[in-house]
C-alpha cells in the first residue's frame, strides 16, 4: 500500500515532467482548445494552479483541525480559473510552477497526526488528510492528458492507477443508470456483480474510460458501452 510520501513523490515527478512539456509552448499553443469542453490549455493550466492552492488549504485544515475550504466558493473557483486563462505562456508556466511549489513543500513538512484527521474535499466528499496527496496527483495527471500534449492514458503510472480505480469506480452505476461491472484484464481487479454490462480491458483504458470517457484499445464490453453521467 502506497504511503502519503510515496504519493508526495509521485506528485512531484509528474509535475516535474508536466511543467517540462508545458515549457514548450507558446502563447498561442496556451489559447488552443484543451480535452476539455470549453476550456483551453491555459484554463487547465490555471486550474491547476488554483487547485494546488486549493490543496494547501486543505493541508492546513489537517495540520491545525481548523476548518479552512478548497475554495471560498464554486464562483470563485470559476472566476479565478477564467480571469488567469488568458495569460501568457510565461505567466501561466510561472504561475503554475511557484503553485506546484508550494504544493509539495506544505506536504512534505506535514507532521505525521495530520493525515488522519478528516477534511471536506470538493464536493463536500469527506476524505482523511491522507488522501489529499492522491486528490493532487489525479489533478497531475489526468489534466496533463486533457492537454493534449501527448500524454496518454497508457503513460499513467500503473500504482496510482490501481489506487485511482477503486476510488473512481465507487458510484459506478449511478453514473451509468444501470449495473455495471468492470474486469480488468492486466490485474485482479473487478467490481460490480455482473448484474448488468461488464467491460473489460486493461486498468488504465478502464480508468480513462470511467474518468473521460476515453475508449481504449483493450475495452470490450457486452452489449453497448454505458453512457456515464459526469465524473466528481
Amino acid at each position: 500500500m502506497a504511503t502519503p510520501y510515496d504519493v508526495i513523490d509521485l506528485v512531484d515527478s509528474r509535475t516535474r515532467d508536466l511543467l517540462l512539456a508545458l515549457d514548450a509552448l507558446d502563447d498561442a499553443d496556451m489559447r488552443a482548445p484543451s480535452l476539455l469542453p470549453g476550456w483551453t490549455r491555459g484554463h487547465v493550466v490555471t486550474h491547476l494552479a488554483r487547485n494546488a492552492d486549493a490543496l494547501v488549504n486543505l493541508f492546513t485544515w489537517a495540520e491545525t483541525g481548523e476548518k479552512k475550504p478548497m475554495y471560498a466558493s464554486p464562483e470563485a473557483r470559476d472566476a479565478d480559473i477564467e480571469a488567469g486563462a488568458h495569460r501568457s505562456a510565461d505567466a501561466l508556466l510561472d504561475d503554475l510552477t511557484e503553485s506546484s511549489v508550494r504544493w509539495i513543500v506544505t506536504a512534505r513538512r506535514l507532521p505525521d497526526d495530520a493525515w488522519g484527521r478528516t477534511v471536506v474535499a470538493r464536493g463536500g466528499k469527506e476524505v482523511p488528510g491522507s488522501w489529499i496527496p492522491m486528490l493532487r496527483a489525479g489533478e497531475v495527471i489526468v489534466h496533463h492528458y486533457d492537454l493534449d500534449l501527448g500524454y496518454t492514458p497508457d503513460q499513467w503510472p500503473q500504482g496510482w492507477v490501481s489506487l485511482a480505480l477503486h476510488d473512481a469506480t465507487a458510484n459506478l452505476s449511478e453514473r451509468a443508470g444501470e449495473p455495471v461491472a468492470l474486469r480488468a484484464t492486466d490485474s485482479g481487479f473487478g467490481v460490480g456483480d455482473g448484474g448488468g454490462r461488464t467491460v473489460s480491458g486493461t486498468q488504465a483504458d478502464l480508468l480513462a474510460w470511467v474518468t473521460r470517457g476515453v475508449v481504449g484499445p483493450s475495452l470490450t464490453t457486452t452489449g453497448d458501452l454505458p453512457e456515464l453521467g459526469p465524473w466528481r
